[in-house]
């Protein structure tokens, strides 16, 4: 062999014939061993283009279910630790920023109140700027969508956290990069009292009908982020839609469907981790960070169709072993979902589609 050099992920060597000829080897053994090298080097360059080809387009960060209170006198029920909401949102703006995502996503529920709770309104506003402080330490750009907690548990109102935070009417569309675009959906501009997981109106579905036109007319994918589920976890009865799933959580699904520019959806509520692939596009729900097991999503989508998700625990000793010591944790395996659900690699058809 005189030389070998390499060139972007692909192996190159200059090997001439003649050496095993010289070396006193078979002639025919020579030859043999010339093809067999030959195809090594074949190989290697196809396994080295397709390493340097698969690139990432965007990296970001999807996180769900803060549930922040001000100093809160009880955790309520598994698995959130509200309690120890000071010691998890710091190290969450640690982690996150570490990681150095393109941009992060908050996917609702970022305060604790709406039901359930029976938070006073000075105690809610008070929660809401602490936890837009916490959000003014991301280094990367913020996006995100309201959840059912996140209005006055009093009055039922979001005025306060649409005031702090960026908050569509109904659904915005964002150009978060060249070859990316998100729809956030607010579900919450009923009646949030009756209808505690919030509702898919006409309006909602012929905004997202647009928005998939427009993207289609350019070949931008999209991404659908809304607070609650689509996809119920077990039987329902004709004419409901699930627990903790979006009223008209049918009509979106075959709107999604519907809409080949739309890649992936994200969701949150139900504080499970869940993967699903529908036909070609995929469904990710995401357990909160609030509670075991007190982690976030890093999202990775490439310029070859693939989608990546890595779920990071955050390091909160205390909280951890506050909930370790709770009679009512339940089973950690419910709430984190099987290892599937948290790391997984999977071929988008959709997203390839849309970039090839």
């Amino acid at each position: 062999m005189r030389s070998v050099g390499q060139g972007k992920g692909v192996v190159f060597a200059e090997v001439p014939i003649s050496f095993g000829l010289t070396s006193g080897l078979n002639p025919i053994i020579c030859v043999r061993l010339w093809f067999l090298y030959s195809g090594f080097l074949c190989v290697s360059a196809v396994k080295g283009f397709i390493f340097f080809k698969a690139n990432h387009m965007n990296r970001f960060v999807f996180l769900t279910d803060t549930h922040y209170w001000t100093n809160a006198p009880a955790d309520f029920s598994a698995p959130k630790m509200l309690t120890c909401g000071a010691e998890i949102h710091e190290a969450m703006v640690s982690a996150i920023n570490a990681i150095d995502p393109d941009f992060i996503f908050h996917g609702g529920d970022f305060l604790c109140g709406g039901s359930s709770f029976d938070l006073p309104t000075e105690v809610f506003e008070q929660s809401i700027r602490d936890v837009r402080s916490y959000v003014d330490r991301f280094a990367a750009p913020f996006y995100g969508i309201p959840g059912n907690h996140d209005c006055d548990a009093q009055t039922w109102s979001f005025e306060s956290f649409t005031e702090a935070f960026d908050t569509p009417e109904v659904l915005a569309v964002d150009q978060v990069s060249d070859k990316l675009r998100i729809a956030r959906a607010n579900v919450f501009i009923g009646d949030t009292k009756q209808w505690g997981a919030g509702e898919w109106t006409d309006q909602h579905d012929e905004l997202l009908r647009e928005a998939n036109r427009d993207a289609m007319a350019v070949s931008v994918p999209l991404l659908l982020c809304l607070h609650s589920w689509i996809l119920p976890d077990g039987p329902v009865k004709e004419g409901e839609e699930g627990r903790g799933c979006v009223r008209g959580a049918a009509r979106l699904l075959q709107t999604v469907t519907d809409c080949a520019s739309i890649c992936v959806v994200f969701t949150g509520h139900r504080h499970l981790n869940r993967i699903t692939t529908i036909r070609d596009f995929l469904i990710v729900d995401t357990s909160c960070l609030i509670g075991y097991p007190f982690g976030f999503r890093e999202i990775s989508l490439s310029d070859d169709g693939w989608f990546s998700t890595t779920f990071h625990r955050l390091t909160v000793p205390q909280a951890s072993e506050a909930y370790g010591q709770r009679d009512d944790a339940g089973e950690d395996a419910h709430w984190e979902g099987q290892p599937h659900h948290q790391n997984r690699d999977i071929l988008i058809p959709r997203l390839r589609n849309l970039l090839s």
